[in-house]
């Protein structure tokens, strides 16, 4: 992949607040991005200047080519009295577009409401029907960059199911790269392939869905009367671990026999040993709490 753009040193400060910390990231073409953070973690304020709606108060934002965007920002700004393809034509004057009924019919088939009634107002949608008309909405002029703020947020089942295959729909057949901001984080795992923890207005951690796999498969958890002696048995075996309050986390395909003869002979108490895996939602939370307590956030 080569990159669509570069966040370098980005900033929003309000007075003494700094909404935004610092932050620099880069985001790939093609890939479906998922900015993750708990509320007043800044997100908001940054999708708002990625998309231009407000400007940073230091830093920049760089591409080596130019590039559309296209967003769905808080609430969608839908013209309530009229109808879903109304509203496109709406949008596609003020763009300018030129064969517009044919790019309205696209994009209502692409978000699922190309057999809605023409007389049907936007003020009687259902939340999921506001929510497709938004992105429709957002789609028009066919941006490279689409930047998703909670799209799924009060959706139900049936609603995140649909908005999940329009997502994936629009990187696999339009080529668009997509930012997603989402409290849900068992549905990012279905679509993203790169997560962008958020804590405080900076970035926390950045991983790809690959290496978030492997931070929650399975694990073999240890505690022993004396984790310092246990420690150096580890790494005399060469065995990668890795601290945890009263715990040392081992691969789970540890051989534990010939450690626990390593311990016996030192005199070493078994306090608990077993096997555990890690949910998305935990190792979130735990990423938070090492955030609070560290000084590395700028």
């Amino acid at each position: 992949m080569s990159t669509l753009l570069t966040l370098q040193s980005l900033t929003k400060q309000y007075a003494s607040y700094k909404a935004v910390n610092h932050i620099s990231f880069s985001i790939q073409k093609g890939e479906i991005c998922g900015l993750v953070g708990e509320n007043g973690a800044g997100k908001t304020t940054l999708l708002r200047i990625l998309s231009g709606l407000i400007s940073p108060t230091s830093g920049e934002i760089l591409s080596t080519q130019p590039y559309r965007i296209g967003a769905l920002i808080e609430s969608p700004a839908l013209q309530p009295n009229l109808s879903a393809e109304e509203n496109l034509h709406y949008i596609a004057l003020q763009l300018g577009l030129k064969n517009r009924q044919q790019i309205i019919d696209k994009a209502l088939e692409t978000v699922g409401l190309q057999d809605i009634a023409p007389y049907k107002k936007a003020k009687n949608f259902s939340l999921g029907m506001r929510q497709r008309l938004a992105i429709a909405m957002a789609i028009l002029d066919k941006p490279d960059f689409l930047i998703l703020d909670e799209p799924i947020n009060g959706l139900d089942p049936a609603g995140i199911r649909d908005m999940r295959n329009i997502i994936l729909n629009l990187r696999e057949n339009y080529q668009m790269t997509i930012l997603i901001s989402s409290h849900i984080l068992s549905e990012l795992e279905l679509v993203v392939d790169r997560y962008i923890i958020m804590h405080k207005g900076a970035v926390l951690k950045e991983f790809s869905k690959t290496e978030l796999q492997q931070e929650l498969e399975e694990k073999l958890y240890l505690s022993t009367s004396n984790l310092k002696t246990t420690k150096s048995i580890l790494q005399k075996q060469e065995i990668p671990f890795h601290e945890e309050e009263d715990y040392l986390i081992l691969p789970k395909e540890t051989k534990i026999m010939p450690l626990i003869a390593q311990l016996i002979q030192e005199n070493i108490e078994l306090k608990e040993i077993f096997n555990k895996k890690i949910a998305f939602e935990n190792y979130y939370l735990q990423l938070i709490q090492k955030g609070e307590t560290t000084h590395e956030l700028p």
